[in-house]
């Protein structure tokens, strides 16, 4: 491998947005259907697909394919962010391997962007911790007067969004953007005293929370 590009991929299936991509040789994917579909998606004539998942043991052995020009995705989104694709750009970066990103959409900063909360200074957290009284003491350790941004998986966004509104301060302040991108997309900021008049989220919908603390 001589050229490694970071490519953005959709946030949503049915999002509109498009790009022209590079020419490249091979791809790296989180899962082969996620690859294929990205090929189909965005017209590359098929290349071979690798895989790059949290299952994945050797990230370094990938720079060993017989590829010189090769295309790193995320499932969604950029590659690198709260994707394992960092692990092989470090590992590349120290064997001299040109890496280029192309920038896109990103869930994380898109959520920032239309919360209306401070961009000024910010936390990226991942994900929320699973156990409750894990989750309780994160929340009260955030910071006041910065924006702190967690993401989940779907089937928990209700769940979390009604501890969210127990355990946070009534003047806090708590952005929830569902479905970034896509038809359905839906991005409301509120004290936690407001959201209490509006619709919680339902089903399982694709979420990034928001949270700046008073």
């Amino acid at each position: 491998m001589k050229k490694l590009y970071l490519l953005p991929n959709l946030l949503h299936e049915a999002s509109q947005w498009s790009y022209t991509p590079p020419q490249i040789d091979a791809l790296i994917a989180e899962s082969d259907k996620g690859g294929w579909t990205y090929l189909k998606k965005f017209s590359i004539p098929q290349v071979p697909v690798y895989i790059l998942s949290e299952h994945t043991t050797r990230p370094a052995d990938l720079l060993k394919i017989p590829h010189d020009t090769v295309g790193l995705i995320s499932d969604a989104g950029l590659p690198c962010l709260a994707d394992p694709g960092s692990s092989l750009v470090a590992i590349a970066r120290r064997q001299g391997v040109i890496i280029e990103a192309v920038p896109g959409p990103c869930s994380i900063t898109l959520a920032l962007q239309l919360s209306g909360l401070t961009g000024q200074a910010l936390t990226f957290h991942g994900y929320f911790p699973r156990e409750e009284k894990d989750l309780i003491s994160k929340i009260r350790s955030l910071a006041s007067g910065m924006s702190h941004l967690f993401i989940e998986t779907p089937y928990r966004t209700e769940k979390l969004f009604q501890l969210l509104l127990k355990i946070l301060q009534p003047k806090d302040q708590l952005s929830l953007a569902l479905e970034l991108m896509s038809p359905e997309q839906r991005v409301e900021t509120h004290t936690i005293t407001e959201w209490k008049n509006y619709p919680p989220p339902s089903g399982k919908p694709r979420a990034v929370f928001v949270i700046q603390k008073t």
